[in-house]
This record gives C-alpha cells, sequence and structure tokens, in this order.
C-alpha cells in the first residue's frame, strides 16, 4: 500500500491556520495534513516582507523543507489558493496536487479598489481599524444567516493581525495579480487540480473559479450550492468530502 498524501492547508487573508478546524480531523484520518500561518497572520511574524505571492509561495518551500516533507497536496483558501497557484508554477516538483477553494487567479477592477482601500484604512488606522474591516468583510463572507458562525469567524479574523504591516502586505500581494495575473501561466501546471466555488461567494464568486479551471488542462471544477465564501464553515461536510475524494482519488 503507498503512503499516505500530505496535505498542506493554506488560509485566506486576514486568517491563521485555525480556519481549517472543521477539516484537520476529518482529513487527518486518509492523509498527513500541515497547517501554518502565512507570513504576517497569526503566530508568523511579517519580517522582511515585499508585498508578493511570489515571496509567500517561497515560505511555504521553506515551511516543506523545515518539516522534511516531499510533494504536497496544497489545499488553498481565497488568498491561499492564489499561493498555491504560484507555488505549483515555481516549485512543480514539490506538488503533488491542487485543491483551489473560493480562490481567483486575477483581480479585476472591485478588487483593486477592495484591496487599496483597505489599505488605506489600515495605513491610516492601523490595528484598530482592522476590528472594522474584519467585522464588514466577515459577514459578507457567509451566505447563511448563522450569527454564532459569523461571529466565530469574525473574532478568528480579528485575532489573526498583530501587526499592520501583516495584512497590508498580503493586500499588496492581491494587488499584484492585479497587474500580473497568473491566468496565462496556468496552462503550465500539469498536477490534478480541483477548483471549488461556493454558488453565492461575492469575493472570489464562480465566474472566478470557472477561469481558473478553464486555464488549468484538465482541472475538475465543483459548485458548493448554497454556499458563500467561507465553505470551511457553513459547507464544511460537503467541502470535507470533495477534499478528501479528491486526494485520496489521485
Amino acid at each position: 500500500m503507498s503512503e499516505r498524501p500530505t496535505a498542506v492547508l493554506i488560509h485566506g487573508l486576514s486568517e491563521t491556520r485555525e480556519v481549517w478546524s472543521r477539516q484537520m480531523s476529518y482529513l487527518q484520518r486518509s492523509m498527513a495534513v500541515i497547517a501554518y500561518d502565512v507570513r504576517g497572520f497569526g503566530t508568523s511574524p511579517t519580517g522582511a516582507a515585499d508585498g508578493t505571492v511570489r515571496q509567500m509561495a517561497d515560505d511555504l518551500g521553506q515551511v516543506l523543507s523545515a518539516l522534511a516533507s516531499g510533494p504536497a497536496w496544497l489545499v488553498g483558501f481565497s488568498m491561499g489558493g492564489v499561493i498555491a497557484q504560484q507555488f505549483a508554477l515555481d516549485f512543480p516538483a514539490l506538488t503533488q496536487g491542487l485543491v483551489l477553494i473560493a480562490s481567483s487567479c486575477a483581480v479585476g477592477r472591485d478588487g483593486v479598489e477592495f484591496f487599496n482601500q483597505r489599505i488605506e484604512q489600515v495605513t491610516n488606522g492601523g490595528l484598530a481599524s482592522l476590528t472594522a474591516i474584519n467585522t464588514e468583510d466577515a459577514s459578507g463572507c457567509f451566505a447563511t444567516g448563522d450569527a454564532d458562525l459569523i461571529a466565530e469567524y469574525t473574532q478568528l479574523r480579528v485575532d489573526a493581525v498583530r501587526e499592520p504591516e501583516g495584512y497590508i502586505n498580503a493586500c499588496r500581494a492581491m494587488l499584484g495579480i492585479s497587474q500580473k495575473p497568473l491566468t496565462g501561466s496556468l496552462p503550465g501546471i500539469d498536477r490534478p487540480t480541483l477548483v471549488i466555488a461556493g454558488e453565492f461567494d461575492p469575493y472570489c464568486p464562480p465566474k472566478a473559479s470557472e477561469m481558473i479551471a478553464a486555464a488549468i488542462p484538465g482541472s475538475e471544477l465543483t459548485i458548493i450550492e448554497g454556499a458563500g465564501h467561507c465553505m470551511q464553515y457553513e459547507a464544511s461536510d460537503s467541502l470535507n468530502k470533495y477534499v478528501d475524494e479528491f486526494v485520496t482519488g489521485h
């Protein structure tokens, strides 16, 4: 029998590895699971950040190197999915396959406005401004009206940022793919890829996932009906099943 696959879970903007709490125990039944805090969030310092997704992908390479992990499945949510795409392009030998959840490969005009506004707010208001930003953005991540679920996720986002520079760096990295979208490079990815979208996701709508799936040869697209952006919370059972079946099926 072959070795258990390794999956690396990569969180999104203003989150920590704790966002995967509903996935960890389920996925650990069939695979080795690694979750880490992206540069500037949770316990990972911002350091000498250069505002690029490429640096974040290199960070992941260093995580895998430190853990002496071989090729891994990359399970990326939102910004984490962008990091996963960049990693697969830069480190194909370390990439077993991809699961890209509520992600994108380009940032359009609305996204540019979104990130520029948040950079300005946090530059002027510091950490205090992030409570209001994260409360607003967290509410928009859900199609459900479950107040307890939204409150739990909101608190995670608020607690995720200890340095304003970390949040600003991540926003700048995302702005980078407005000028240099990944779309044209994605045909170079030759690993099994599952793209998952939430039907009612306002931040990375199904159209964004369709663009990724159309660009990566042989990729599969799944849309979770009734779900918003944060599928780890409001559609955890469906999400866990799709991730587990795709990874173990390959």
